[in-house]
């Protein structure tokens, strides 16, 4: 029944909308769009995890988003309220519902321009100019839209409310039963705790003696093409040049992908990432047989205790799902220095609820329309949130508390990792200019690069200056790195741990700012994504040696091994580099490195990129396209010349191994999902 139907003209369009009405409607509105988002979500997720494990994070999403819901409802309803208020005292008839008719009416029109944009105009950039006057031209359409349409403002605001609450009865019941699935996940798991027990080992300098110590220090997204120690013509890396003259440098590594999630997967177990199958960057995209097939455990299992300080959290060890490997594992959050909003969301985030929600940060997803809209708000970030200092000061405490030793550690920092966001004095080093310093600024640019990424279209003018300004600040970044690592090797100096500790320093990947590809994840794999560091320092090296042979970053796991006296598990695909070492030599051997980041992980691989290397020759391969790039890489480093017509010898040859290789594979899939499934049968 309306109870407004009976009024006067006048008043019978009028009602007195409160908070609860106005948060009704918020909450609707919010929860269909993460209803939609869920479905969207869902084709992606199933791809590696099952609908059981999708539920918990459903749940938590929607907690959080009824909370921001909460917030966004207070933030409508209490300015409103003020300025109805007084426009009362200047006896204008403004009203609530007129401020929601309006409102209504410039989202909608929004929503139209947003998506005939989409559609029509989808690959045309358009200037700042043009999206403001777009913007003013909405503002100023919605307005006699919305005085015209004033005195039915408050019957359909009435009609909508008495609409709405089935879903708000239904969407109620979901948030209900949401709060208790996640209070029963959280007390049903434990939580990543910060150190457990390793192995029962005494500190002795006999066993030290015995038995070295390994410290894995890899950078995320450090390119071995932008730093100096490797021929790069800017001197972005002065101290790990110097440190490297009495350490062995291997000038030809290779990643086994493009993406932190594949390669650290491979580093932790060493095998490629066909093999481990962690194609995705989610959470719960565990790598096959982590858990009782990794490096960790091996090292434990032989008397180290294991640790590991992980600065990002795809990379963390819950990611990678070797948790229980691992004796040591502060949580990510203890090395992040928020100075954003989204900073600050995914710290106190991940500290609630740590690794409990595989997708915990749903609403700092970079598509998710939180995070766009928090995006626009301007934060003046200027400096890395990721400080390196954070990692290296608690290694310092770890070991400074006589840990049982030896000790396998892993340190893995955000840097250079993009935002490209060096704090001075680095930044300006190598381009004083402040344009697109903010990490804002820097995320901005995303949207116009995006549509000539996604059809390999290349960059206009103004693009690729904004993308070669990124890579002076990128190699800033790398400098800001090299002076961390130079103080934490000057302070673990001053310490006996270091005469018995060898010290691995490289990186997951590189990032391209070249090729018409920016960063790093999607098709490509050319040599600024995937030409890695690998840089080993002995205790006792007084010499420095130089290895030019192809080496994988498969090698890397196996190595380690070799130095703590194990042999390396048959499940391995490296093998270790110690003869290079001491000046012997290893049979030469294609590298492999690829992205299946489209491919299910239980279904044969139809979508990839996958390049091989041999000698000076490397190719790159398009499965979906049946395209092919060859390469000499000493006469052509740049990778500009495509010699697959003209030398068809090489080209084919290696192109046929890929074949093969991968038909090889994927009759491994195939038997090894038959067998999982027949298991699941009995």
């Amino acid at each position: 029944m309306n109870i407004y139907k009976n009024l006067p003209p006048e008043d019978n369009q009028h009602i007195n909308v409160s908070f609860c009405n106005i948060l009704r409607l918020v909450f609707t509105i919010f929860s269909l769009y993460l209803l939609g988002d869920v479905f969207w979500r869902w084709d992606g997720f199933k791809v590696h995890s099952s609908f059981s494990e999708y539920l918990p994070n459903i749940a938590l999403a929607l907690i959080l988003w009824s909370l921001v819901a909460l917030i966004g409802s207070v933030l409508l309803w209490l300015p409103v309220k003020i300025f109805e208020r007084f426009s009362g005292y200047l006896s204008i008839k403004i009203k609530t519902e007129h401020f929601v008719l309006y409102l209504s009416i410039l989202i909608s029109l929004t929503v139209i321009v947003w998506a005939a944009k989409k559609i029509i105009w989808a690959d045309i950039q358009t200037s700042p100019l043009l999206k403001l006057t777009v913007i003013i031209f909405i503002i100023c359409t919605a307005i006699p839209l919305a005085w015209i349409l004033r005195n039915r403002a408050g019957g359909w605001l009435n009609e909508v409310q008495i609409r709405i609450t089935p879903l708000v009865w239904i969407f109620t019941v979901c948030l209900i039963l949401s709060i208790l699935l996640v209070v029963i996940r959280m007390w049903s798991k434990n939580s990543a705790s910060a150190i457990t027990d390793g192995p029962a080992l005494s500190n002795t300098s006999e066993t030290t003696a015995i038995r070295p110590n390994i410290l894995f220090v890899t950078y995320d997204a450090l390119t071995a093409e932008d730093m100096s120690v490797y021929g790069y013509h800017r001197d972005t890396t002065p101290f790990i040049k110097k440190w490297a003259e009495t350490a062995s440098s291997f000038t030809r590594t290779e990643a086994q992908g493009n993406g932190t999630a594949t390669n650290t997967a491979s580093l932790m177990t060493g095998k490629r990432v066909w093999t481990h199958r962690r194609y995705q960057f989610d959470m719960a995209a565990k790598p096959v047989k982590a858990a009782t097939e990794n490096l960790a455990l091996v090292m434990k299992e032989n008397g180290y205790h294991t640790a590991a300080f992980i600065q990002n959290i795809v990379a963390s060890v819950e990611a990678i799902g070797i948790s229980d490997s691992v004796d040591t594992k502060p949580p990510v959050a203890e090395f992040l220095k928020p100075a954003s909003i989204e900073g600050i969301i995914e710290k106190y985030l991940f500290l609630l609820f740590g690794d409990k929600f595989t997708t915990y940060n749903w609403l700092g997803q970079d598509d998710f329309i939180f995070n766009e809209l928090l995006n626009k708000i301007p934060q003046n970030v200027f400096a890395t949130e990721y400080p390196p200092a954070l990692v290296f000061d608690k290694f310092f405490e770890f070991i400074d508390n006589n840990p049982r030793g030896p000790f396998f550690i892993w340190l893995h920092f955000y840097p250079p990792h993009d935002p490209q966001l060096p704090p001075k004095p680095f930044s300006g080093t190598f381009n004083p200019s402040q344009e697109l310093r903010r990490k804002n600024d820097q995320f901005g640019i995303r949207p116009e690069i995006a549509p000539y990424s996604s059809n390999n279209l290349p960059f206009p003018k103004e693009v690729q200056r904004k993308i070669g300004i990124l890579r002076d600040y990128y190699d800033e970044f790398i400098l800001y790195c090299d002076k961390q690592f130079e103080n934490f090797i000057a302070e673990f100096q001053k310490r006996e741990w270091s005469k018995n500790t060898i010290i691995i320093l490289s990186s997951d990947h590189g990032d391209s700012f070249e090729h018409n590809y920016f960063l790093h994840n999607k098709r490509h794999l050319y040599e600024q994504v995937t030409h890695i560091p690998l840089i080993i320092k002995e205790p006792a090296q007084t010499e420095g040696r130089i290895i030019d042979s192809i080496v994988e970053q498969i090698d890397i796991p196996a190595t380690m091994l070799d130095f703590a006296d194990i042999p390396a598990p048959s499940w391995m695909e490296g093998r270790s580099l110690r003869p290079y070492l001491s000046g012997d030599e290893l049979p030469a051997k294609k590298a492999i490195s690829m992205n299946l980041e489209r491919n299910i992980p239980s279904e044969p691989i139809t979508k990839a990129t996958i390049a091989v290397w041999e000698g000076e020759y490397k190719l790159i391969h398009y499965l979906d396209d049946d395209n092919s790039l060859l390469f000499n890489l000493s006469k052509d480093p740049g990778e500009t010349i495509n010699l697959f017509n003209n030398e068809p010898e090489i080209g084919l040859r290696l192109l046929s191994f890929i074949k093969s290789s991968l038909k090889e594979v994927n009759e491994k899939i195939i038997i090894e999902e038959r067998q999982k499934n027949t298991k699941k049968e009995f």
